[in-house]
C-alpha cells in the first residue's frame, strides 16, 4: 500500500485549518483527517511559541497564502486588529517574529490557549509557558491596551459588540453620554464589566458639560374657569389621557382648581382633573362675566335661552328653535330630535338634579330649577 507524505511547507494547509467564527487566532481541525508529528519531531527544543508556528505554518513567521490567515501563528486579520496588531505592521505576516509573538500572548491573555485548538495542544502552549518572556523580550507582552474611562460621544449611542471588529455581533447599546470603563486596543475599547467591546471612534475620553438645566416651570395657576368644550369635559383621576375617567363636567360649567405645569386642572373639590385645553379662566371664553345672573322667575324667556344657549355652545340668540332645542338633547343625552317632549323633559330633570314628574313641556318647577343650575354652572 502507498503512503503519502505532506510536504513541511503544506503542513499548515493540511493541519492548521481556522474557523472565524470558532476561534480567533487559532487552527481548527479534524485531529483524525492527518496524522501529525510529535511534537519533539517539529521544535522539541524550541520555545513554545516556535513550536505552535511549526505546527500552524511550518515556521514561516511570514507566510500569506490568501487564504484569510497570516504570519506564523496564523492570525485572522480581525484578531490582529483587535489586540493591537497595527501598532507593530498592518498585517501579521509584515511584522517580526517578536511582535506576532507579542500580540499572541496578548490573545492568549484573553482567549486562552484554545485560540490554537489544535496546535496548542500538539505544541503544549499552557497560560504559564505562552506567557514567559520569549528569548530577546526583555519582559512579558504587556498587557492588551490601556485601561481607562470614556464617555460616548456619538449622537446615536454606539453599538457594543462580542468581538473587537465590525465582523462580530451587536450584543447591546449604550447611549449618547453613557460612561464606560474597559481597556482600549487596536481601536476597540473591551469593556470591563464583560458586557462585550466598544469602537473607540464612538468615544471620547473628556467627560461632557452637563446638560443644561432646564428652565424652572412657571407657576401654576389657581382660580376659577369655565369648561369651553361643546361636548363638555372628563374628569379624569389622573393628569393625562391615561387614567380612567370618574366623572364629566357640561360645557359652559364653572370648576375651580389649580393648573398644574403639565397642563391638566386638578379641582380643588378633588373630584379629579380636567385637561387645562378646554377650559378657560371664567369671563374669557364662554364663562361669566357678560351675563347677569338669571331671576328664578320660572320663564323661559330670551336670558333663559341665551344662558341654555351659552351652555350648549350654539349661537346666543334668545330664540327657543330647533337647533337650541336639539343642542340642549344632545347634552343632555335624549333622543335628538328638535321636538321637545316627555323624553326630553325627564332627561333634562336628571340632568339638573331635579326630580322627574312627568311633565311633558318646560313647566314652572322645571324652568326654575334650570336657571338655578346655570346661575351656579354656566353664568356664575
Amino acid at each position: 500500500m502507498a503512503s503519502v507524505t505532506i510536504p513541511r511547507r503544506s503542513r499548515a494547509a493540511a493541519v492548521g485549518r481556522r474557523a472565524g467564527g470558532l476561534t480567533l487566532a487559532g487552527a481548527v481541525a479534524s485531529v483524525t483527517a492527518v496524522a501529525l508529528p510529535a511534537p519533539a519531531a517539529q521544535a522539541a527544543e524550541g520555545n513554545v511559541w516556535d513550536r505552535v508556528a511549526d505546527c500552524e505554518s511550518s515556521g514561516n513567521w511570514s507566510i500569506n497564502t490568501g487564504n484569510g490567515f497570516y504570519g506564523g501563528l496564523q492570525f485572522w486579520h480581525p484578531t490582529w486588529q483587535g489586540f493591537g496588531g497595527p501598532d507593530f505592521a498592518p498585517y501579521a505576516h509584515q511584522a517580526t517574529k517578536l511582535q506576532q509573538i507579542t500580540v499572541a500572548q496578548r490573545v492568549l491573555q484573553v482567549q486562552g490557549p484554545g485560540a490554537w485548538p489544535v496546535c496548542s495542544v500538539r505544541a503544549g502552549l499552557t497560560m504559564a509557558n505562552g506567557m514567559a518572556p520569549y528569548p530577546g523580550q526583555d519582559t512579558p507582552a504587556p498587557d492588551p491596551g490601556t485601561a481607562g474611562t470614556w464617555w460616548v460621544s456619538a449622537s446615536v449611542g454606539a453599538n457594543i459588540r462580542s468581538g473587537p471588529s465590525t465582523t462580530y455581533p451587536v450584543v447591546g447599546a449604550a447611549g449618547h453620554g453613557t460612561k464606560v470603563t474597559g481597556t482600549l486596543s487596536g481601536g476597540w475599547v473591551r469593556l470591563s464589566d464583560g458586557r462585550g467591546w466598544i469602537s473607540a471612534a464612538t468615544l471620547t475620553a473628556q467627560d461632557p458639560a452637563p446638560a443644561p438645566q432646564p428652565a424652572p416651570d412657571p407657576p401654576a395657576t389657581s382660580g376659577t374657569f369655565v369648561v369651553t368644550a361643546t361636548a363638555g369635559a372628563n374628569i379624569r383621576s389622573g393628569p393625562s389621557t391615561s387614567y380612567g375617567v370618574v366623572g364629566a363636567a357640561a360645557h359652559g360649567t364653572r370648576v375651580s382648581g389649580q393648573i398644574s405645569t403639565n397642563g391638566w386642572l386638578k379641582l380643588s373639590d378633588g373630584r379629579g382633573w380636567i385637561s387645562g385645553a378646554i377650559v378657560a379662566p371664567v369671563g374669557e371664553g364662554g364663562g361669566s362675566g357678560d351675563m347677569a345672573p338669571l331671576a328664578l322667575d320660572g320663564s323661559r324667556g330670551p336670558l333663559t335661552v341665551k344662558a341654555v344657549q351659552r351652555w350648549v355652545g350654539v349661537s346666543e340668540t334668545g330664540r327657543w328653535d330647533g337647533g337650541t332645542v336639539r343642542a340642549l338633547q344632545a347634552e343632555v343625552g335624549t333622543r335628538v330630535d328638535g321636538a321637545w317632549g316627555p323624553m326630553s323633559q325627564a332627561a333634562l330633570q336628571d340632568w339638573i338634579g331635579l326630580s322627574r314628574d312627568g311633565s311633558t313641556y318646560m313647566n314652572h318647577r322645571t324652568v326654575v330649577a334650570l336657571q338655578r343650575w346655570l346661575n351656579a354652572n354656566v353664568i356664575g
